[in-house]
């Protein structure tokens, strides 16, 4: 298949914005706008999400394995841009957004519409992004 016609098709595969965020308890935070996120069960409820290997998320994951995933909508934009680039905690705030901890000690976005607590199960690890199979 020709690889311009592969990146067309792929990109034609619904995807929601989600804040993927993460603590590991010594002063180490990193947030990373994620899209690669599915839901594989309700019971128990897993899902998988796609992680790039060489973010600071990543290596915090598998380190803690917790992390919080913020679902934004389509009014997030600017917000799902912030974290695009490797974040920061100043003044309490995650690169100049507010945040509250979750019970697994992970950053929740005040702004996003919703949010979900996760411990991973299995990493994939394959290609450039590795899979995480939370619940």
């Amino acid at each position: 298949m020709n690889q311009d016609a592969k990146k067309t098709a792929l990109r034609m595969i619904p995807y929601g914005i989600y804040v993927l965020t993460a603590d590991d308890g010594s002063g180490n935070v990193a947030a990373a706008t994620v899209n690669w996120v599915t839901q594989t069960a309700f019971n128990p409820p897993l899902v998988v999400v796609g992680v790039k290997t060489d973010s600071g998320a990543y290596s915090i994951l598998k380190k803690t394995k917790n992390f919080v995933l913020n679902m934004l909508g389509k009014a997030h934009k600017g917000l799902a841009f912030t974290f695009f680039k490797p974040a920061q905690m100043e003044g309490g705030k995650l690169s100049g957004q507010s945040v509250h901890k979750a019970a697994n000690g992970a950053p929740i976005l005040d702004a996003a519409l919703a949010a979900l607590e996760f411990r991973i199960t299995s990493i994939v690890e394959q290609g450039d992004h590795h899979i995480s199979s939370p619940r």
